[in-house]
């Protein structure tokens, strides 16, 4: 009797297993083959549930901000204070970021290749952010609304805060050697938390 396969979680599979080749290599010198081999699946195999390497890329940026999407959410369920609720997330994820240094490595070609590549579909990745945006308003409104933080606009608020993470990763990445993203990340927001006191 033939095998009956979780589609849905041989996809995630392939996706973990394509993410530190990617990170390895960079996305122009990756091969399909590379990921099939770390995989331990014929390469047809990897066709059938990602049609081109673009795909199989794209889908693996979106894996990896429904991630942290969902250390937010886990994090907002427990913690009711929106300060701490923006804490929170921001120290779980500058020390996910220092102890998986390598991996974090996909992000310039995650960026560099939204940018450019016409084959990669940006609106999968707009609504990712979207949704990071979306959970911070919301966190921030019911922080004004509460008279914890100070009245501002929260949508852009949201994003400084998104493009300040991002500014950090970018930094640290290129000069690991020069702080402690772990550190300084939790510093800098605890200082950005304040200021909106």
């Amino acid at each position: 009797m033939p095998k009956i396969v979780n589609k849905t979680e041989k996809r995630e599979q392939l996706v973990q297993a394509a993410i530190p080749i990617f990170a390895k290599f960079g996305f122009r010198d990756t091969k399909m083959s590379d990921i099939a081999i770390h995989a331990d699946v014929g390469k047809g195999t990897l066709y059938e549930y990602f049609p081109s390497k673009d795909e199989l890329f794209l889908h693996a940026f979106r894996v990896w901000f429904s991630y942290f999407a969902e250390q937010m959410q886990e994090i907002m369920e427990t913690e009711k204070d929106p300060r701490r609720q923006i804490l929170s997330f921001y120290t779980q994820y500058f020390a996910t970021i220092e102890s998986y240094r390598d991996m974090y490595q996909i992000y310039f070609d995650f960026w560099s290749e939204l940018t450019r590549n016409p084959l990669l579909n940006k609106q999968d990745i707009s609504d990712v952010y979207q949704s990071l945006r979306d959970l911070f308003t919301g966190i921030l409104e019911d922080g004004i609304e509460r008279k914890i933080f100070r009245s501002m606009d929260a949508q852009v608020t949201s994003v400084a805060m998104i493009a300040m993470a991002d500014g950090l990763l970018l930094q640290w990445l290129i000069e690991p050697a020069a702080f402690s993203i772990k550190d300084l990340g939790g510093v800098a927001m605890t200082s950005y938390i304040n200021g909106l006191c």
